[in-house]
């Protein structure tokens, strides 16, 4: 089920302030160190794990875009793109000269500074559409939206493969630009912009945006292989993103003009999942019998998979003799080896359910009033989340015993995934230690 709350807190919670790591003691600097008798701790608590298709979430104004596709030998096929609108960087443009001619159009994406590239570095086949359809920053965006186009291919000498260097920046007219890619596209789109040079449709970004809606860029790469390819992660607000008009004059005078995107831009990320493509079994079972989520479960970003997490003996606790939970952890291992550019998330959240099953912060997650933790131990390979208010509230009846949604962190800006052990697991079963005081 879509919700705005989830799709909020998923999306853009790397700037999330509250969710900070959980310290191991929480809860335990109460206690006498001394009165070990005075603890009890649990790690045998029912629970009930399985995996379910996300629903699409929202991807509009965030921090970051992607584009590209891989072959997942876990989760099959993620394939990604962006639509952007564009922008005049400065307003009157002209005045008009029919003696202009554009020499080459470019199309400038570059790279986020974090985790650029999921996947590996494989050359990939980029196409660049028209818009037909208006964007607007007033609207919300989804990740499933395909956006009306044109249907043809801009990119020059199309269908054209590029290869990602997220580190190495280009050097055009002796300099060094961030890293990037340079896409270029159909001189004869420049040769129509420069027609409207002079024209009421450069007279302002109103005006050029009802002329020309933006772009949509998409990877397509027929028969792509298992385990190859990658998403590219791009800063769309660094101002060395954006489309760049070369040309001339009939007097030989060169110039240029950029269409920048920016913070004022609509732009929206999409993507497609293919899972029949997935090359080691394991996913599609358990997405048809749920039981063998009890052994693994899986979790998948930009509105992938998430993981439902159940407690139904919980209620339990509340009237037995034990006197105040001190802290409850839920401990999440990733299952197994993972392919080295194929990264878990970097952070889980987890959500409690409303009476109608809509998405709700755990109280823990809520900024100020706890360390709901969740961050990826490379070390241990696990997560561990601190969800004390939460279980607490369910044992006092604040909340309902209507279990979690465990769903990757950065969800609208990455593609990260993970296999996790489920509570049935024999190596490293995922568990809720509960710690009670007893006197």
């Amino acid at each position: 089920m879509r919700t705005a709350l989830a799709g909020a807190c998923l999306l853009g919670l790397l700037l999330a302030p509250g969710c900070k790591k959980p310290e191991d003691g929480l809860g335990l600097s109460v206690l006498d160190p001394a009165d070990t008798l005075g603890t009890r701790r649990i790690d045998t608590t029912g629970i009930l794990t399985w995996p379910r298709l996300d629903d699409s979430i929202r991807t509009s104004v965030l921090t970051a875009n992607e584009v590209g596709s891989y072959v997942d030998d876990r989760f099959g096929l993620v394939s990604t793109g962006t639509a952007t609108q564009l922008r005049l960087s400065l307003n009157n443009v002209g005045p008009a000269d029919p003696s202009m001619s554009c020499d080459s159009l470019v199309l400038s994406l570059a790279f986020a500074s974090v985790d650029p590239v999921y996947g590996d570095l494989d050359p990939q086949r980029i196409s660049v559409f028209r818009l037909t359809g208006d964007l607007s920053t007033d609207s919300i965006y989804y990740s499933n939206r395909q956006p009306a186009t044109e249907g043809i291919d801009l990119v020059l000498g199309a269908p054209a493969s590029f290869t990602p260097a997220p580190t190495v920046g280009p050097v055009v007219n002796g300099d060094t630009l961030d890293p990037q890619v340079r896409i270029p596209l159909d001189p004869a789109l420049g040769n129509e912009l420069l027609a409207q040079w002079g024209q009421s449709t450069m007279l302002d970004n109103a005006s050029f945006m009802a002329f020309f809606k933006g772009l949509y860029v998409v990877a397509d790469n027929p028969g792509q292989a298992a385990l190859q390819g990658g998403v590219w992660r791009f800063n769309l607000l660094n101002g060395a993103s954006k489309m760049t008009l070369y040309y001339h004059n009939g007097a030989g005078v060169n110039a240029s003009f950029d269409f920048v995107i920016g913070t004022s831009s609509a732009r929206y990320t999409t993507v497609r999942f293919d899972r029949s493509l997935a090359s080691v079994p394991g996913l599609a079972e358990t997405l048809v019998d749920t039981t063998l989520g009890q052994t693994a479960t899986y979790i998948q970003a930009l509105g992938g998979m998430r993981t439902e997490v159940r407690f139904p003996n919980l209620g339990q606790y509340a009237g037995a003799s034990l006197h105040a939970l001190a802290k409850a952890e839920l401990v999440v291992p990733v299952a197994g080896d993972f392919h080295p550019t194929y990264l878990p998330p970097g952070q889980l959240f987890a959500f409690r359910k409303s009476a109608t099953g809509t998405d709700l912060l755990v109280p823990d997650q809520i900024a100020g009033q706890g360390d709901v933790g969740g961050f990826f131990d490379a070390a241990n390979k696990e997560y561990r989340l601190n969800l004390t208010r939460w279980v607490q509230g369910v044992l006092n009846g604040t909340y309902a015993n209507t279990g979690l949604s465990l769903v990757a962190g950065s969800n609208g800006v990455s593609v990260n995934r993970a296999v996790l052990n489920g509570p049935a697991d024999a190596s490293g079963p995922m568990k809720l230690v509960l710690t009670f005081t007893t006197y």
